[in-house]
């Protein structure tokens, strides 16, 4: 199942939806679908009730079901599957749309999660690009503010004072329950899903703060931390250690590999990090390839991110965000770099 968060271009952008994707680019409302399902297949009259506090608008508040939230989700993609093939202009039980175009909608994050976990120097290809020694005992690994977080086609805004802004692709695991110390054997059982991210970096200002032992708002502007396009549960991704990921800029590609060349796989990394408390909806993005624009050579032609690009980051069975890259909206500065 694909699982986002969305609003038709009918509706004012600050609303938003829970939904699936179905087959045929249909958009399903999916609390109007519980509800509908309560109300007429279990004959509970008070399905509309019970949906608006089983199925709350931030997924990860979902997510904080547990078991149950996946009984949900299974029962009502069935039915709204089976609905969607026979009759498209099927309305809820306040006779609002049940189904909506995909073109018709308008994307959102899909999480904002209580905390983001960004993996570094995870990919072998791009230790040996930045020139790294061997991988380290632990893994490289840091808190990422979820006010850099924005949706798969949101602009990102790139601050004036940065000069070399840069990409990277990540697999983003969703975690699905609360967790602690998971071996490594059981790690995809706290997995809920997974999505695209890209992990924007301000080059030039993280070398000003590693200079002085820190790494803050180089990874941790406003939009530099694109997500989504929704979250593809983990029963549709069988090996996430076997996926395609790209990174395109206007159209060329920059990063082309694969997540099998990871040093640190996913259940390392779960059960590495779990040491601490996981949450429901919390995400690991599990480190870039190779292909960064700090990997160019002197020689070569700069790929730092300019205004008017056009970022596509993919990986595959799961999706592509698209995000254009523009000046910041405001100039006012707090501090002089």
């Amino acid at each position: 199942m694909k699982i986002l968060i969305y609003n038709r271009n009918s509706e004012s952008i600050n609303l938003r939806r829970m939904g699936l994707l179905l087959e045929g680019d249909i958009v399903a409302d999916l609390r109007a679908g519980y509800a509908l399902y309560l109300t007429h297949e279990k004959g509970n009259a008070k399905g509309k009730e019970i949906a608006h506090v089983c199925m709350p608008r931030p997924i990860a508040d979902f997510l904080q079901l547990g078991p149950a939230a996946f009984d949900i989700l299974n029962v009502t993609h069935e039915m709204l599957n089976k609905l969607a093939r026979s009759d498209r202009a099927a309305t809820g039980l306040d006779g609002e749309p049940l189904f909506s175009p995909f073109k018709e909608c308008r994307l959102h994050a899909p999480l904002r999660p209580s905390k983001i976990i960004a993996v570094g120097l995870n990919y072998r290809e791009h230790m040996k690009e930045g020139g790294f020694a061997s991988p380290m005992k632990v893994p490289s690994a840091w808190i990422k503010a979820n006010s850099s977080i924005i949706g798969p086609t949101r602009d990102i805004e790139k601050p004036a004072i940065v000069h070399q802004l840069d990409y990277e692709t990540e697999l983003a695991v969703v975690i699905g329950q609360r967790c602690k110390n998971v071996p490594e054997e059981k790690a995809y059982d706290v997995i809920a899903g997974y999505m695209v991210a890209n992990d924007i970096s301000a080059r030039d200002i993280i070398k000003v703060e590693r200079q002085e032992g820190n790494q803050l708002l180089g990874k941790m502007f406003d939009t530099f931390f694109a997500t989504g396009p929704w979250i593809v549960t983990k029963d549709e991704i069988p090996d996430p250690m076997n996926l395609a990921i790209m990174t395109r800029v206007n159209g060329e590609t920059r990063q082309n590999s694969n997540t099998g060349d990871m040093i640190w796989s996913i259940p390392k990394l779960i059960a590495y990090l779990s040491q601490m408390t996981l949450e429901p909806g919390d995400v690991i993005s599990t480190g870039t390839p190779e292909g960064v624009a700090l990997g160019r050579k002197p020689a070569q032609t700069p790929w730092w991110l300019r205004e008017g690009d056009l970022l596509e980051s993919e990986v595959e069975k799961i999706g592509v965000l698209r995000n254009k890259i523009v000046a910041e909206s405001t100039m006012e500065r707090s501090w002089r770099w």
